[in-house]
């Protein structure tokens, strides 16, 4: 979720969706593959999902990071508003993980055609806003796919790596990515997450959720209205 606010703020201090998309997506991805060779050695790493769900995310990721230079800034930063406002609302109607299968079981024809086509739709959305999506894909491992708790953890880490390099790739090449912004706001990145993890069970998660949920919808409700404010101007 830190993601989100990562985005929000770099698309300001920027001036510019594309760039704010493609530094925070960078940043990401250099915190998920620390995690995910962690979880790929302890053996969390689901291989089956990596290829269903990993590979189409990946692939969609590239194409549409190469062409979000070529989208409409202010179609853009709506869209990356949009996303922040929905997260942000589910955050704080949030529903409790669920921490087991669902009783329907899909035939494994649909499953695995299921887990291509979200893949390729997340990994799309991911490659255009900057966002890796894992709390929308993690849900759904466990639920649907049936997917243990630690594995699906491990699996959405992967997942996440997989899109994020190949997307991050798509960012470098068409000169998209900060670099003065992705030398800084990494190795902070990395340095905050080891103190949170230290820190995890002495915070209020549902405190937390909530102010992190406010900073999301003020966020989405600034890009919106800016927008808003250059729609009306141009009338």
């Amino acid at each position: 979720m830190l993601g989100q606010l990562r985005v929000a703020l770099l698309v300001y201090v920027l001036g510019s969706p594309v760039a704010g998309a493609a530094t925070s997506l960078a940043i990401s991805t250099a915190g998920t593959l620390t995690g995910t060779w962690r979880h790929a050695r302890d053996g969390r790493v689901s291989l089956w999902l990596l290829a269903t769900v990993g590979a189409p995310s990946a692939a969609a990721a590239f194409v549409a990071a190469r062409w979000a230079g070529h989208v409409d800034a202010r179609a853009l930063k709506a869209a990356i508003a949009v996303v922040l406002l929905l997260t942000g609302a589910g955050m704080l109607r949030r529903r409790p993980e669920p921490t087991g299968p669902s009783a329907h079981v899909p035939s494994r024809t649909f499953a695995v055609l299921a887990e291509v086509v979200v893949g390729a739709v997340l990994g799309a959305i991911s490659g255009l806003v900057g966002l890796l999506l894992g709390s929308l894909r993690l849900p759904a491992m466990i639920r649907y796919a049936g997917v243990p708790p630690p594995v699906a953890v491990g699996t959405n880490m992967a997942i996440g790596a997989v899109t994020g390099l190949s997307a991050g790739v798509a960012t470098f090449l068409e000169g998209q990515v900060d670099l003065t912004a992705f030398a800084v706001v990494t190795p902070l990145t990395l340095l905050g997450a080891n103190l949170g993890a230290r820190r995890t069970g002495s915070l209020d998660p549902a405190s937390l959720r909530r102010w992190i949920a406010a900073v999301l919808l003020l966020s989405a409700a600034l890009m919106l209205g800016e927008l808003g404010l250059e729609l009306y101007g141009q009338g």
